[in-house]
């Protein structure tokens, strides 16, 4: 699917210091679709004295990394974003102490999600009360983690396929679990069997390397700037906690620990705390190829 760009220039505002009359911001965002669960790069085009840009969503601080053309950084409309038009402010800062700012808007489009039914272990729909404090436990240090903002952006490299596999139920999908429905379905889950290798979508630093109640083995990465990866109902982990991960490094391997119906690996995204398709980094970020070596001179 054809990715969408849109500009919006705006003019420049000065909070501070000295500018020339010419300078002006120019935010663009690029999408391969508009509707919630989807993933936007913001590319923000800025005069050469800018050291620095941000901005906010849902309360959140967005970084942007530096590209040869100017800045750029991921937004995440979250699996459950009601559609309508939406604005994000933009900020710039020069090494002078001048501040720029423009505001860029864009318009969240509808998105009608299918339902699946699936029948799995009682006790991962009405857990028994002896597993409450667990489960409260693990929700409570998953939350934590996903509001560090780390200051690497590891995501910018692009993001590969972790595992060879079909994907077999995909993102945002309602589930209905032994007849009583449940939130949306917040990743992709790949079928592979039992055993396969689970590679880094992108480099970054493992967050936990542990069992969940629901998740099973779960390894979770940082791949730095508020973007998250999930992989989970692993056989087996040979990463640890606090590890630096290399993009394609072995991760794990495939399993069916936690709540599922079958070995499979579900991969979940998180941007800034919204949750949001794996697939849309995939199209957005593919990783550059490399260069083949030059033909020897005759």
């Amino acid at each position: 699917m054809p990715l969408r760009a849109h500009a919006v220039l705006f003019a420049l505002t000065i909070a501070a210091g000295t500018a020339h009359a010419d300078e002006s911001l120019v935010v663009t965002h690029r999408a391969r679709a508009m509707h919630a669960g989807e993933v936007l790069v913001l590319h923000v085009r800025a005069p050469r004295e800018v050291v620095s840009v941000s901005s906010e969503w849902r309360e959140r601080p967005i970084a942007f990394a530096r590209t040869g053309d100017g800045w750029e950084s991921l937004l995440g409309l979250d699996v459950e974003e009601v559609p309508g038009p939406r604005s994000v402010r933009v900020v710039a800062r020069t090494a002078g102490g001048a501040e720029l700012a423009t505001v860029h808007a864009f318009e969240i489009e509808p998105k009608q999600w299918r339902t699946r039914r699936l029948t799995v272990a009682r006790r991962f729909v009405t857990p028994p009360q002896s597993a409450l404090p667990r489960i409260r436990e693990e929700a409570e240090l998953l939350a934590a983690a996903l509001l560090v903002h780390t200051p690497t952006a590891d995501w910018a490299t692009g993001f590969v396929r972790p595992v060879d596999g079909v994907a077999v139920s995909g993102f945002g999908v309602r589930s209905v679990l032994n007849g009583l429905p449940r939130g949306p379905h917040n990743g992709s889950d790949f079928a592979a069997p039992t055993g396969t290798p689970i590679h880094a979508p992108a480099a970054g630093v493992v967050t936990f390397a542990r069992p969940f109640y629901y998740s099973g083995n779960t390894v979770m990465i940082d791949h730095g700037q508020g973007v998250f990866s999930t992989m989970a109902h692993l056989s087996a982990y040979d990463v640890r906690e606090g590890e630096r991960v290399t993009q394609g490094q072995l991760l794990g391997k495939v399993g069916a620990t936690g709540r599922v119906t079958g070995p499979h690996l579900h991969w979940a995204a998180r941007v800034n705390g919204a949750r949001v398709d794996p697939s849309a980094v995939l199209a957005l970020y593919q990783p550059k190829p490399k260069p083949k070596p030059a033909k020897p001179s005759q």
